[in-house]
């Protein structure tokens, strides 16, 4: 009695595994190169075809995994948020017990944005200023990466996470660090760093002493 052949399934799904894992190998080279290029060049520097030689990748394999040069970028700058994330959460383990933690976290938060990647991904802000497209890209980033940033200082400082102070109090010591830090970078000016992170930490205590002493503190 003659057999039917039946189609290999499970070399299906290895073929299919394989070109999933192609595609994953080109995209994270492509977002690699586009890191890479902002940190040696600059955003005027990072052009798709600097980006596809580095990554060994044609043109036409970038925009079928990125359709425009803003979407590139947008989740190049993911990619190191989630790097950024999960470095600064180790850090933060590591001084989790510290005396201080206060001032222990601020000192990691400007040791973060020293960073050559983030640094590089902040020019890309200042382009946006007149780049509606890049702009529309990065501001999708925006609330996921901010949520994520203020529960993880949520975890660190439980006893002030619900109050109405802590979110803008986090934020405010973010962009006062962002600002010191660009500052430090394209003027070549640390100015009294020690001294400006030393104030910075006493407002952090500030708050963070309003916030831990409930929803009625600053009655």
């Amino acid at each position: 009695m003659p057999t039917t052949s039946r189609p290999d399934n499970h070399a299906a799904d290895r073929q299919r595994r394989t070109q999933a894992q192609r595609r994953a190998a080109t995209q994270s080279a492509l977002l690699d190169a586009t890191l890479e290029c902002l940190v040696d060049l600059g955003y005027s520097g990072t052009t798709t075809t600097e980006v596809c030689r580095r990554a060994g990748v044609s043109q036409g394999a970038l925009f079928r995994y990125f359709p425009t040069k803003a979407d590139l970028l947008a989740a190049a700058v993911e990619v190191m948020y989630g790097r950024l994330f999960d470095a600064y959460r180790e850090g933060l383990e590591e001084v989790a017990d510290a005396d201080d933690r206060i001032a222990a976290a601020v000192r990691l938060l400007w040791q973060t944005f020293q960073r050559d990647d983030l640094l590089a991904a902040l020019e890309l802000y200042v382009a946006a200023r007149t780049d509606e497209e890049l702009r529309a890209a990065l501001t999708r980033l925006e609330a996921p990466h901010e949520d994520r940033t203020i529960a993880l200082a949520g975890e660190l400082f439980t006893g002030a996470a619900a109050h109405e102070l802590f979110r803008p109090g986090i934020q405010l010591i973010l962009d006062a660090v962002q600002g010191a830090a660009v500052r430090a970078v394209a003027l070549k000016d640390h100015h009294d760093i020690e001294r400006e992170l030393d104030l910075l930490t006493s407002l952090a205590r500030q708050v963070l002493a309003m916030a831990s002493a409930g929803p009625h503190a600053d009655a």
